[in-house]
């Protein structure tokens, strides 16, 4: 029994790994394609989450030795496992390398100093730096006729004003870059609470099926998978509109979509067991709550990037996998406790949710990015 907990303990280390992706992420794209790829990368997630299991058909088939170690149904997963992680780690050694790095030297990037220095900016940001500083003494009609000023100016003075860091240290700075900015709190606060609702809902579905609509292992099952394939369905529209449609209005949606997904457990909570009204409760906050639970990871990950500086990018995307992982532990105990309390869960739930669309209203304006030129 303690081999399996060490192996999962293991395994959970390297969850660390995943931060390092969105940040080199956030890194090497151009904040016009970053939640594209954010998606796309959230794509790759579910698509594994959801043939994962599937393989399991293919893995009960097993039965064979090598030398005295047995490898049937009840071994195979964790031989399996091994197997795709020495081939991903050997992938990683050969494959991985600073690509952000590389590609700072090919667009004029000088590695970023402790102190404001010139060697902080692109040849294109020098000369907007060294523009904005000469034009102080300017008049103000000289310095509007520049084709540096609006835009690139704002986005100029506000990389002068990331790289100007106190001597905090590097964690303590990522900490302040996100919790001294409200709309990047309120992205923060909506990815959190997503997560509180969708794993709350993961627990509570099973009990829900089970002794509300007595429903069968095998219902529960397949309704789980369709769950799934539903998340993945949504993540690729996505990954199709994310070029089309803004951050700050897809963060709307999830919003919109979260609060009426709690409004269905408020619905689900007031029900009879058995009844139809039960039934299709629980059907439509499922589909409902799809939607966000998409949204928030790719979206709220590219969001959040924009409005840090993204030389503390490792440190803020470790901070958001941490939220999350507190987030997926604190549903399931919320959702499972309260569950002969089904009321007071949906009126948590509710509030959280609407309180979200709320702030994301008041933040609506603050989370427009200033796109990059480039």
């Amino acid at each position: 029994m303690s081999l399996p907990l060490l192996g999962r303990m293991v395994a959970g280390l390297g969850e660390g790994y995943v931060s390092a992706i969105w940040a080199e992420l956030a890194r090497i794209t151009t904040e016009e394609e970053r939640t594209r790829y954010f998606a796309l990368l959230k794509v790759s997630y579910l698509l594994g989450i959801v043939l994962g299991p599937a393989l399991n058909f293919f893995l009960m088939e097993f039965d064979f030795y090598i030398g005295n170690w047995h490898i049937d149904f009840r071994t195979s997963p964790g031989f399996f496992m091994a197997l795709m992680w020495i081939l991903v780690t050997g992938i990683m050694f050969v494959f991985v390398y600073d690509l952000s790095n590389e590609m700072r030297k090919e667009r004029g990037y000088e590695p970023v100093s402790d102190g404001l220095s010139e060697e902080q900016f692109s040849k294109k940001e020098q000369l907007q730096e060294a523009y904005s500083m000469k034009s102080l003494g300017n008049k103000h009609s000289e310095m509007t006729s520049s084709p540096f000023i609006n835009d690139d100016v704002i986005k100029t003075e506000e990389i002068a004003r990331d790289s100007t860091k106190s001597s905090n240290g590097p964690f303590l700075d990522a900490v302040i870059d996100i919790f001294a900015k409200f709309h990047v709190i309120v992205v923060v606060y909506s990815i959190f609470f997503i997560y509180i609702l969708h794993s709350s809902l993961q627990a509570i579905t099973p009990l829900v099926a089970e002794n509300m609509l007595l429903w069968s292992e095998d219902n529960i099952s397949l309704l789980f998978t369709i769950w799934g394939v539903e998340i993945v369905i949504f993540a690729i529209i996505l990954f199709i509109l994310s070029q089309k449609i803004s951050d700050r209005h897809l963060l709307l949606i999830s919003a919109i979509s979260g609060s009426l997904a709690s409004v269905g457990v408020i619905l689900l909570a007031s029900s009879s067991p058995m009844s139809n009204r039960a039934y299709y409760s629980l059907l439509v906050t499922i589909a409902l709550d799809g939607i966000p639970i998409v949204v928030i990871n790719a979206v709220g990950r590219s969001s959040v990037s924009k409005h840090t500086s993204l030389d503390n990018q490792g440190l803020v995307q470790a901070i958001l996998s941490v939220l999350n992982r507190v987030a997926l532990l604190t549903g399931p105990l919320i959702g499972s406790s309260l569950f002969t309390h089904k009321e007071i869960l949906a009126i948590i739930l509710s509030e959280s949710q609407i309180l979200e669309l709320v702030l994301v209203i008041l933040a609506f304006n603050k989370l427009k990015a200033n796109l990059s030129k480039s």
